[in-house]
């Protein structure tokens, strides 16, 4: 594909690193104390019942090994702790094969800074933060329950159940789910994402707790499973890693790192569709529950991004980040997400798809 000689946003070999780094998340049982030890992941065998729609035999017996996680006795509480660096990679492009399209984008990123985009952002991300949406199906089990996060410039908590997953919070109702902290270290926590988004870096460590009770159940994130681990007969896997209780070496419930970010990215309230709440940032809006595209081509990542011009001017004539349009916020946030959002020419995309053939 040949490089464009005008301004433009697209180009052949165009990447954007990830914007926010997010590290594995561990889960850890609290006792009345205080004191921590990690959540093992043990194998049980169970022998359930199949519920597939089947022609012969309904309901027939499924005996199985599975892997699993519970509170262990003498503990009365769950945690689940991550760290989050936040680091300006969306202002300029990871790699570029033509320079006036890496230019267009710095200038596209200058424009949305200028402008307060990315404290926009910042806010998104300090309240899926706050609403511990990156516990999943965990911040079901609980009723009591908070979100401590400590960076340099201060320490908040939250109570979570006070907000929303659907309804983003603004600052006064992030205020208002605060259980520790005043609004200046709420001020610092969303100034401090944003700077990381435009100047960076930026890091904290997240913690979230729960009450739950001994030998209830904990959900960390499910491996694919390998053919090894189906010989070995298990049906379900669950994320962990090595660590040590003593001398014991244990395998800790784990949360993955991808699982988290997808928490946290949850904050496409821009598609427009009705029937649906904010969905984590990519290019066509893409809902894996549901397996639905809330975007069509045109209100895509790429096809908004066709209009460089009006992308960047709608930056530089915005006088506050509210006057920020949505589709300056959603192409940004993709470029936060990072990805591959190179173009390949008709005939490059012919050559492909007859290569498949």
């Amino acid at each position: 594909m040949a490089k464009p000689t005008t301004p433009s946003l697209e180009t052949g070999m165009l990447s954007f690193a990830r914007s926010l780094q997010v590290s594995e998340g561990l889960f850890s049982a609290v006792d009345r104390e205080g004191r921590k030890t990690p959540v093992a992941v043990i194998e049980k065998g169970v022998r359930g019942q199949s519920s597939e729609d089947l022609a012969k035999n309904p309901g027939q017996s499924n005996p199985q090994t599975v892997e699993h996680a519970v509170i262990p006795p003498g503990y009365e509480a769950v945690e689940l702790s991550f760290s989050l660096r936040v680091i300006p990679r969306s202002r300029v492009p990871h790699a570029c094969d033509a320079p006036v399209v890496r230019e267009t984008y710095v200038a596209l990123a200058d424009a949305y800074a200028e402008a307060g985009g990315y404290e926009v952002l910042a806010t998104l991300y300090a309240w899926n933060i706050a609403n511990s949406r990156f516990a999943w199906r965990n911040r079901f089990q609980s009723d009591t329950q908070h979100v401590t996060v400590e960076f340099d410039a201060g320490r908040v908590v939250f109570d979570p159940l006070m907000l929303s997953l659907q309804d983003p919070a603004t600052p006064d109702a992030l205020e208002a789910a605060m259980i520790d902290g005043d609004r200046g270290d709420l001020d610092a926590l969303i100034a401090s994402i944003a700077r990381g988004l435009s100047e960076g870096p930026f890091y904290c460590e997240v913690t979230w707790w729960a009450g739950m009770a001994e030998g209830a159940e904990v959900f960390p994130s499910q491996e694919y499973l390998r053919a090894e681990k189906v010989q070995k007969g298990l049906s379900r896997v669950l994320a962990k890693l090595p660590t040590f209780v003593g001398d014991r070496r244990i395998m800790q419930a784990s949360m993955h790192s991808q699982k988290i970010g997808a928490a946290l990215r949850t904050i496409d309230v821009w598609h427009r569709n009705p029937d649906f709440g904010p969905v984590p940032v990519n290019p066509y809006a893409g809902d894996q529950e549901s397996g639905q595209v809330l975007r069509d081509a045109k209100n895509s990542f790429y096809g908004l991004r066709r209009d460089h011009a009006g992308l960047i001017e709608a930056g530089r004539s915005a006088a506050t980040p509210a006057e920020i349009p949505d589709q300056l916020h959603f192409v940004m946030a993709n470029l936060v997400r990072g990805g591959v959002f190179g173009k390949r020419s008709k005939k490059e995309a012919e050559a492909a798809a007859g290569e498949a053939a």
